[in-house]
Parts: structure tokens; sequence; C-alpha cells
């Protein structure tokens, strides 16, 4: 079997506010293997984006790592020194940030932005790094590549600044690409362009990427693997077919109710999931999720349930095989329409 590339181990990170500890990260566990896409979606607050930036130890002050373990290609990114750790980040590990009108550093030209990535961590002359720049542009498709190294970042559009960082990113060919909401503040059909040049990138650079979302429709096929979050846990986790057509979670079922289908004609209500996200300034002992489910029972206010499943696993006591049968979720599929998102 394929060794993953990125293997997280029981990751907790919480930060230190005058509230007192928000525990952001629980115990977050997952693999990335060689060459796949990997979704991770939840609401906002879910603690998606906060595991990505506790993998690259990039956390703001009042954030502490406070357990686990992230083996990325035999070496694990939670005991590097802070010297050794800047040698992967940007290298062998790319990252796209969440907003792209705010990431690129207004006073520098985009192409000078791209330069300077390469001198940091490739051995080159200016003028290979530049020419690699322009190889970047028109790997990422901004048109008249060479001339557009001296534009500055507000004489482009949000589309072309997503591909700019993209350009960033994968400045060093990265083995993983870590992409933090690339589709925010951008229009659909924006959004359609940039999914399906990660995805076309992906393919032809051979790289594993994790593609961070709310959105379990944006990703439905980009994404080989999808894991869900909720208050600072992996809630299920499985293959993007398997999950869309037999969801094992509550929320994951919530989540998808929630998503309209443009193929579906008989004008189908969304179903909104009640209630608010848990306080992760006081996470409850049991599911965190229990307040809002409606197939909630008294153990699951009371005690976190593991992962029950092999393969498409589920953090949920309805699959505890004394569970009464009659709790468990419908095994009706999801119609077929919502395995196909806006397509790229």
């Amino acid at each position: 079997m394929t060794e993953p590339i990125l293997s997280v181990r029981d990751l907790k990170t919480s930060f230190f506010t005058q509230r007192g500890e928000v525990q952001a990260v629980r115990g977050v566990s997952f693999d990335v293997y060689p060459g796949e896409i990997l979704g991770i979606v939840g609401e906002s607050g879910s603690g998606k984006s906060i595991t990505c930036m506790s993998i690259l130890r990039l956390l703001k002050p009042a954030g502490r790592i406070k357990s686990g373990s992230a083996i990325f290609d035999g070496q694990d990114l939670m005991t590097l020194s802070e010297a050794d750790l800047s040698d992967v980040r940007g290298n062998r590990i790319g990252m796209i940030f969440q907003d792209p009108m705010t990431s690129l550093n207004p006073t520098l030209s985009v192409g000078e932005q791209v330069i300077e990535t390469i001198l940091r961590h490739r051995k080159a002359t200016r003028a290979e790094a530049r020419a690699r720049a322009v190889e970047l542009f028109e790997l990422v498709r901004i048109p008249s590549a060479a001339e557009r190294l001296k534009s500055y970042p507000h004489e482009f559009s949000g589309g072309m600044r997503q591909r700019v960082m993209i350009a960033i990113a994968l400045a060093c060919d990265p083995k993983l690409l870590i992409a933090d909401e690339p589709t925010t503040a951008l229009d659909v059909t924006i959004q359609r362009q940039i999914l399906g040049l990660l995805r076309d990138l992906q393919q032809r650079l051979g790289m594993a990427v994790i593609l961070i979302t709310h959105d379990l429709g944006v990703i439905a096929e980009v994404t080989d693997r999808i894991v869900v979050m909720y208050g600072g846990l992996v809630m299920e986790t499985g293959p993007v077919r398997d999950l869309f057509a037999t969801p094992k979670h509550p929320y994951t079922r919530g989540l998808l109710a929630s998503v309209p289908d443009l193929r579906d004609d008989t004008h189908r209500r969304l179903t909104p999931i009640p209630g608010s996200p848990p306080d992760m300034a006081h996470p409850p002992s049991g599911c965190p999720f229990t307040p809002r489910c409606p197939h909630a029972m008294r153990i699951c206010a009371t005690d976190l349930p593991p992962i029950f499943g092999i393969g498409q696993g589920a953090r949920c006591w309805l699959h505890h095989p004394e569970a009464p049968p009659s709790l468990l979720p419908s095994r009706e599929k999801v119609p077929e329409g919502r395995m196909r998102g806006p397509s790229p």
C-alpha cells in the first residue's frame, strides 16, 4: 500500500485569550497520499484552516500546538527547528492563503513576489528566477506572462491575483499544496476556473493537494477524498463518491441537504441545520453536534464517540454495533446530481 506523504495524528491546537482557552482543534488525524486531492470541509469555526496552519506552524502568538504529530516525507514538522521548517514552507509544501485580495504585498510587483520565493529556496541567478516566474505565469494561464511580471496586485482582478498566488505556491515544485478557501470572494464563473486549474495542475505535476472549503458542492468533482470537520474534530471521512452517495454522519447529511441541486426541477426546499456551532471555549464532553442533531441519544451528550468504519468512517454513536437499527438515518442515496457540483 502507498505510504502517505503527510500523516497527521491527534493534533490539538488552542488559543489562549482573555476568555480563557479556546480549543480550536481537539485531536485531528488524517492522511494525505501522493497524487491525491483531499478536501477538508466544515462550517466556519470548525477548525479546518487552523488544522492546516498548525501543520505549518503559522499560528498567531495566542495560538499553541498542545500535542500531536505531522509526519511529512518522513519528518515530523512539529519537532523541526524554525530554520528547518522555513526550508519546508514554500519549498516542499506550498500554501495558497485564503484571501487573494490581501495576501499579496501591494508595494511589490507580482513578478518580484514570485522571484523572491524562488531565490529564497533555490540556487538560481536572478535571470533564472525571472525565467522561472514567466514559466509559472504561463502555467497558471496568465496572458502576456512576461509583460505582466511588472504589474502590481491592484492592476489584477481577483481571479488573476489568485493565479499569482498559485504561481507563488508552485514556484519550487512542492510535493504538497495546501489551498485554504482558494475561491473566497470570487464569483461562480471564476471559482470554476480556479478549481479546474488546480485539478489540471495537480494532474500535470503529480503533487498532493489539501483543499479547504466550507462548501461541499464546490469540491464534489475536484477531490478524491473528503474529511468533514465540526467542533475541532473529524466527524466523517471517506472517498468523495461514497460520502456523497451514502453520508453516514447526521452533520454531513445536513450539509448536503443545505446545498441546492440545480438539476432538481421539483423545487425542493433547502433544509438548514438548526442551532449554532459549539462554543470552543467550553467544548462539550460528548459529540459537539448533539444539540443540533435530530438523532441524538443520551450517550451523545456525555461521551465522545470514536470513528466507526474503515474506508468511510463516521464519529457517531448511531454506528455503534449495539445502536438500535431504528435510530439509523435513512440509507436512501443522495440524488446523483449532488455528485456534480460546479464543473471545473
